[in-house]
């Protein structure tokens, strides 16, 4: 009767070890960034979409003074020559638009004629990883050992907390049986 007692109490411990470590854990989360490969475009060819004449119009002039029967004329002329310039001018804009956890985005574009003549982009995604490992609180363990000292033969189980652990061990040399308890540090 005390020996089928003892190895309940030790099944049970063994069980609620089992379970109790099963049921609690540790949860780490680790969130990293990283960067993908580049994606490069362009567009050519680009139209718009609405064109707008202002009423207003603000053209380049030359200042010039002309003189009639000694009386000082100031006459505005319009400069071709600058209309033409600023008309064939090639101007070059590079922009980011935008530069968070989802990546960057980078614009560059050509305008000449008065019309955009070129957009190029490079596209970085940024990519979250999330590793998520769990650690177990409670981890339930189970031993059986046999000593040459003493021809005991052991059988028992435990649990740790973190890194300090207890044991129940049933120990017999099949003439002396008892309960062996022992107090553990894992490191």
């Amino acid at each position: 009767m005390k020996t089928i007692s003892q190895i309940l109490i030790i099944l049970l411990c063994v069980s609620a070890g089992f379970f109790a470590g099963r049921c609690t854990s540790k949860v780490e989360t680790k969130t990293e960034y990283t960067k993908g490969d580049p994606v490069n475009g362009s567009v050519t060819n680009i139209e718009p979409i609405l064109t707008e004449t202002l009423e207003i119009h603000t053209l380049p002039v030359v200042i010039d003074t002309i003189y009639v029967n000694n009386i000082q004329y100031v006459v505005q002329k319009v400069d071709t020559a600058a209309i033409i310039r600023e008309y064939e001018l090639k101007r070059y804009y590079t922009t980011t638009l935008f530069d968070d956890k989802n990546g960057r985005l980078d614009i560059n574009s050509t305008l000449q004629y008065n019309k955009l003549s070129d957009l190029t982009y490079t596209f970085t995604p940024v990519f979250t990883v999330k590793t998520v490992k769990v650690k177990p609180v409670w981890i339930p363990f189970i031993s059986a050992s046999y000593s040459t000292l003493y021809n005991q033969v052991s059988v028992g189980g435990g649990l740790f907390y973190h890194n300090i652990g207890i044991q129940i061990r049933y120990s017999t040399d099949f003439k002396v049986k008892g309960l062996d308890m022992g107090l553990l540090y894992k490191f």
